[in-house]
């Protein structure tokens, strides 16, 4: 049930993401928004790149390394094997935003781009990319807590088997208690 609630996440992130970016399309193109001033502002950009616009003008090596990075983690996401529901939700974030910036790259031959934090020296960037970098955290995180549970259970399970083998000792003749 979880799986299918993140898939719905992730089609209505993806719409919302292509929704935005036409709108920063139509109306940014004419001029930037200033949110919070010099702070925040919703400006137009056309980055043909990654992040902080590397490996720019290699559209078609980003569209294959993105589609092949997604491929892997709808294979994951739809495998069974996701392990929790942080997981499956981080999957799906992460889909969201690769999905959202592979439209246009196809589509455009760009990723349009429209949050610009001006605050800190940081790269425009959208929501698409917000999905991926909090989709990879929260992997992160899942993957982390799956270890340290993962980790638990064996140290209660050899804790069990200690106590087994001090009773198995006491009751076929090992050490007494006397």
């Amino acid at each position: 049930m979880f799986q299918l609630i993140s898939t719905i996440i992730a089609v209505l992130l993806v719409a919302a993401d292509q929704a935005v970016k036409n709108w920063a399309a139509e109306t940014l193109t004419k001029g930037e928004i200033a949110v919070i001033e010099d702070v925040l502002y919703l400006k137009y950009a056309e980055n043909t790149g990654v992040a902080f616009s590397m490996f720019s003008d290699n559209r078609w090596v980003l569209v294959g390394v993105t589609g092949l990075m997604l491929i892997a983690v709808l294979a994951y996401f739809l495998s069974g094997k996701v392990s929790g529901k942080l997981e499956l939700f981080s999957l799906s974030l992460l889909l969201s935003g690769g999905v959202g910036n592979i439209i246009d790259r196809v589509s455009l031959g760009y990723v349009i781009d429209y949050i610009d934090v001006r605050i800190i020296n940081f790269a425009i960037f959208n929501l698409a990319d917000i999905c991926i970098c909090v989709g990879a955290f929260l992997l992160c995180v899942a993957v982390y807590l799956s270890d340290k549970k993962e980790k638990e259970e064996k140290i209660a399970k050899q804790k069990e088997l200690e106590e087994i083998d001090k009773d198995l000792e006491i009751i076929f003749g090992g050490e007494s208690n006397e």
